[in-house]
């Protein structure tokens, strides 16, 4: 049983990269920021949406199947990652359909992460850890918006919506910082890593949408952001060490 539990997992990890991989290429040969004179890249654009769904799709699964004992990283975490899948789907279309489905997504990870803390019992060390995090986070956020008004673009009538989001990520990131100390196991460092990886992915993305445009940057927002769920739906795994 243990071998098929293993096998399943390494299923799992090269299957969800390669199809990664693949909408990276397939989208920045797309819109031509990545040329690799493959004609069968190119065939595959008109898919690519639904490439990029099976990643968060198969995390989703992934965290159905392992069937932890605790609603926060069973069922709480399968729902988050199901509502990252379709603010994949939702930021094809554009940032109106696609940031509050990913602001719903940030609430429920908040939610799973800061109820298996509070499940496994908070420490006054871990808010003291967590409490000078969030600080940090504060003193980020004013500055980053403070840039991203900066521009000609400017947030405009994002404004508040985005203010809203990175109130959320943040917390998202604060719950994973209160588990990980919380539980006091080394590797939900991981899960704090992959969360950091979630607001550095949305960062990028922010400066692309409300500052200027990057290069590369399907490959610097996906890579980033499919590596944050990826490490979000093995923590299940992690708290049974």
């Amino acid at each position: 049983m243990e071998k098929v539990v293993k096998m399943i997992e390494i299923i799992y990890t090269v299957c969800f990269w390669f199809f990664s991989v693949l909408y990276i290429l397939v989208k920045s040969t797309k819109s031509d920021e990545i040329d690799l004179k493959v004609e069968f890249l190119r065939k595959l654009a008109p898919f690519s949406t639904y490439i990029k769904l099976v990643p968060a799709g198969m995390a989703t699964l992934f965290v159905l199947y392992t069937g932890h004992e605790s609603i926060y990283l069973s069922l709480i975490l399968t729902i988050g990652l199901f509502f990252c899948m379709l603010g994949d789907a939702g930021m094809e279309k554009g940032l109106i359909p696609g940031l509050p489905l990913f602001l719903v997504a940030q609430i429920i990870l908040m939610i799973s992460l800061m109820g298996q803390a509070i499940e496994l019992g908070i420490s006054s060390d871990s808010l003291l850890l967590t409490g000078i995090v969030i600080i940090g986070l504060i003193i980020y956020l004013v500055l980053f918006l403070r840039y991203l008004e900066s521009s000609d673009k400017g947030l405009g009538k994002f404004r508040t919506p985005v203010i809203i989001y990175c109130i959320f990520i943040s917390g998202m990131l604060s719950s994973a910082v209160l588990l990980w100390t919380t539980s006091g196991i080394m590797e939900f460092g991981f899960v704090v890593l992959g969360a950091l990886l979630f607001v550095i992915s949305d960062s990028i993305i922010a400066i692309r949408e409300f500052h200027h445009d990057l290069a590369y940057r399907e490959l610097k927002v996906i890579s980033t952001y499919h590596a944050a769920i990826f490490l979000l739906s093995l923590s299940p795994l992690i708290i049974l060490i």
